[in-house]
Order: structure tokens, then sequence, then C-alpha cells
């Protein structure tokens, strides 16, 4: 497998045999150092994906790194003990580095969400790109993507191309907490800006969500054909409106969500890959 990054868009191509199909894990918000994360079930989905030998993509707000000296959100009855010390960040760098060393031969990239980019703003600090060259250290190949970008897939047979898959991933698609829609009424907007995308990834208000929105085509020989984009968002691990009866998501009375990622099955059949999109959701 080669991995390339040129003007925001991360390349990964890999040659593959005939018969071939391949799992993609699609996490994002999974707030590690938060009080509220469910460790256990992202575990549990983490050793699944090392189980099946799938690529792990982790879109944004791996860290939640909210109790920084500048952030009006902190307080201390949220942090876990063993992050109530002075190199808060240093430490948690280190600790998440030190948890998903086990699984550093299957992760493809870590991207950035808010979380991410206040701790940047604020204390010049790039958590992410810190947690990427710890992996990279032992030689895994995780590279570091940004707030949003493209990742295409691109598979070889007896180096010729034989198919591929573009995946658009952003932090937010464009919505807030969303109430009514869940988000989901970005798909429309999302649809009309971004016609180059197979899966349109979209993570930071915790809903979950997979749709699919087929598509009439026109090949390059004038065949007329229809084919599927699929919208996900991934809800991510943190349940803090079940466990915090002060905390934001109580004020704002969002409601419990989902937890879990998304698994994406690449399927190669006759030098082209199909595409099939579960939720890996649990309550």
């Amino acid at each position: 497998m080669n991995i390339e990054i040129n003007s925001g868009v991360i390349t990964v191509t890999e040659n593959i045999p005939e018969d071939w199909e391949k799992k993609i894990y699609l996490f994002s918000d999974v707030h590690y150092d938060s009080m509220y994360c469910q460790r256990d079930i992202y575990i549990k989905h983490l050793e699944s994906a090392k189980k099946d030998d799938a690529w792990i993509l982790d879109a944004e707000d791996l860290f939640d790194a909210i109790q920084g000296r500048f952030d009006p959100r902190r307080n201390m009855d949220d942090l876990r003990p063993e992050y109530r010390r002075a190199d808060y960040y240093d430490f948690v760098v280190n600790d998440v580095a030190s948890f998903l060393m086990p699984y550093a031969d299957n992760i493809i990239m870590l991207g950035m969400g808010n979380h991410e980019l206040g701790v940047l703003k604020n204390v010049n600090s790039n958590l992410t790109d810190r947690l990427v060259s710890k992996l990279r250290e032992q030689k895994s190949k995780v590279v570091c993507g940004g707030f949003k970008g493209w990742l295409r897939l691109l598979v070889r047979r007896n180096n010729m191309p034989s198919g591929s898959v573009v995946i658009r991933f952003s932090h937010s698609g464009g919505g807030g907490n969303a109430p009514v829609t869940r988000g989901v009424i970005d798909t429309n907007r999302q649809a009309v800006y971004l016609p180059d995308a197979d899966i349109v990834w979209n993570g930071h208000n915790h809903h979950g969500w997979v749709v699919p929105i087929a598509r009439e085509r026109v090949s390059n020989k004038g065949v007329i054909y229809s084919d599927l984009a699929w919208y996900v968002r991934t809800p991510g691990y943190k349940a803090e409106y079940l466990f915090s009866s002060n905390g934001f998501e109580a004020q704002r009375a969002t409601g419990p969500r989902p937890l879990g990622c998304v698994v994406v099955s690449l399927i190669h059949s006759h030098r082209r890959l199909k595409i099939k999109v579960e939720p890996l959701f649990e309550a």
C-alpha cells in the first residue's frame, strides 16, 4: 500500500488480486479523553476492525481536549483523574498514542475537528499532527487529514488500474445540532457541490445515519447507467447526555445519541469496485 498527499488530496494505492475485499471503518467524535467517552464500545469496534484487517479512518474530534486553561467549557468534574496534571495536553497525546499503538498498522488517516482546532488556535499545538508523528515512529503509514478533505482509494491489478473510490470527509458538513432533521438535510446541499464523491462522510453533531442516493449517469462511451452516492454521518462515542446532569448536552436538551462508527466494504469484481455501507451503531 502506498499513501501520498497532494494539494489536500490523500491518495491510497493498493495492488490487489482478482477476488479482493477490504473493509474500511469510519470513526469520528471519539472524544477519547472525556469522562463520557464509552471506551468499552470504542475498543470493541477497534478490535473488530483489527480482526477484519480493515483500514481505519478517523475524521475528527478523536480528542476532547476542552479542559485547558483557555477553554470556557472546562470543568474539573468532567476530567478523568489521570489527566489532572500540568502537562495535560502532552499527557493526553502520549496516552492516546499508547492506546492506539496496537491498531497503528490499520490506521490510514486521522483528521481534525473543532476540538483539535481549538487547541491549535489557543495553544499553538497541533494534537493530531503530534499523534500522527508518534504513530509513524512505530512504522505506521497514517497521515494527517484536515478539517475537511478528499481521500482517493485506487486499486491496481497486474499493474493496471482496476477501480477507485472517492471519499470526501468533513468535520460537520455544514449543519449544527439539527434536532429535527439530524443533519440529513445536508445531503441535499452536498449532493449539489460534491458531485465527484462516492462517499460523503460527516461527523460533529453525534447523530448517526446512512443515506444512499441513486444517480443517473452517462459513461464515456455514451452508455446510460445508475450508481449510488453514499452519505454517512458517524456519531462517535461520547455519551454526555446520559451521564451528566449539568453539562452542555443537558443544557441544550439534545437527548441521547447513538454510539459507533460506519463500516464500508469494498468488493472487487470484473475490474470494478462495489461499495457496501453499513452502520455499526449501539445505544
